[in-house]
């Protein structure tokens, strides 16, 4: 492996020639995760052995993370499940400043297309699943008895609802230079990543990123006009095969929302007996049979991610979770207030609205997948910033 992309420091104006881990990391995350994060281990080991850990010192979010990381751990019944899920965090964490040491503007657009044309390729195989009559997915992802509905594509990402999410940063970010009259990455991203949005079946992802879009006609006028595009073939499709996905009567009835209603009602039980510190990551599914006399199946998160925040670190972790949150918002605003060419920061605001949207009825942000696809793109966001 190169593992020279780690000893290069950005300096303004400099020409960074980095090594592959980076684009091979990033691809990976999409085609096969488990191999993005030996990959990262791989690297974190290596800097480990040599006693190279230079991100251990960085800055005051570093400070907060490790704290939240080792509560989570330290407070658990099951520390081995809250050990797997603490590392993971760091990995996450690692590939965080991994991106940020090693990147600049020129490697982030090539970057950029790289990840493209991975994601068109994903897109592709998710619609093939669609149409593959021996594709079949578990019978609770698509409650066939409220819905018209038997099959859910999830392409390389495992669920639908994490394949929804990840099509919403990518939609979002080909947003930034949409042009409708010319053919190109952007333009063939929007359109197979709205099919595949809406094969997904996500209502989740469908109004995070018609909300997120909506939002972002507060800096450029140009969003409304793609919010309307996806509302009209999300809700003008689901109309016409008469799915009744996004049918407000059929969608406060259906299982899965029920289903999510039980499982906050038990967390709010589990935090109230665990109000400082929680019951430590990735252990809801030891408790929550406990507290549910509905919910017996083993659940790994709580379908919200502020709700899981605090079952898991407690009142201290949520503040330091809300503290990041807000300190990423408050840079990305003051970026695009204060920046000639903001349009980075524009879709940047967006992602970050989309993804706080969305956390509000899923934890699809927590998932190791997407977690490790967001700290690579914040680490990209930082070194550009720098």
């Amino acid at each position: 492996m190169d593992y020279e992309i780690l000893n290069s420091k950005l300096n303004s104006g400099a020409s960074v020639k980095i090594g592959s881990i980076p684009y091979i990391t990033l691809i990976l995350s999409v085609a096969f995760i488990p191999a993005a994060y030996v990959t990262v281990a791989a690297v974190f080991i290596a800097h480990w052995s040599n006693k190279d850990m230079f991100f251990i010192s960085k800055g005051s979010e570093f400070k907060m993370l490790k704290v939240y990381i080792f509560m989570g751990v330290l407070f658990s019944q099951f520390k081995a499940i809250s050990f797997v899920y603490a590392i993971i965090y760091v990995l996450c964490l690692f590939s965080y400043y991994m991106f940020f040491e090693s990147m600049n503007e020129e490697e982030a657009v090539k970057l950029k297309k790289i990840i493209y044309i991975v994601s068109i390729i994903a897109f592709f195989i998710g619609i093939i699943q669609y149409f593959n009559p021996g594709f079949s997915i578990p019978g609770k992802w698509v409650d066939a008895n409220q819905f018209k509905l038997t099959k859910r594509i999830y392409s390389t990402f495992f669920n639908p609802n994490i394949f929804g999410f990840y099509i919403n940063l990518l939609i979002i970010s080909a947003c930034g230079n949409l042009d409708f009259k010319k053919m190109n990455l952007s333009l063939a991203v929007f359109l197979t990543g709205i099919s595949c949005l809406f094969l997904t079946f996500s209502r989740t992802s469908w109004i995070s990123l018609i909300a997120s879009l909506l939002i972002a006609s507060i800096f450029n006028k140009k969003y409304l006009k793609y919010a309307a595009i996806v509302s009209a073939v999300m809700f003008g499709t689901d109309y016409v095969f008469g799915i009744g996905r996004l049918n407000p009567s059929s969608a406060a009835s259906d299982s899965s929302f029920l289903y999510r209603i039980e499982i906050w009602k038990a967390c709010i039980q589990i935090i109230k007996d665990n109000p400082l510190t929680g019951i430590g990551f990735g252990t809801l599914f030891k408790h929550i049979s406990t507290y549910s006399t509905v919910v017996k199946t083993n659940i790994e998160h709580c379908h919200n991610i502020y709700i899981q925040s605090l079952t898991e670190t407690g009142i201290i972790g949520f503040g330091i979770f809300s503290s990041i949150i807000f300190k990423a918002a408050s840079t990305i605003i003051k970026n695009i207030k204060t920046t000639q060419d903001n349009q980075i920061w524009i879709t940047a605001f967006i992602i970050l609205s989309m993804a706080l949207i969305h956390g509000l009825v899923d934890s699809v942000l927590l998932t190791p997948q997407i977690l490790l696809i967001m700290c690579m793109y914040a680490g990209v966001l930082k070194a550009i910033k720098n």
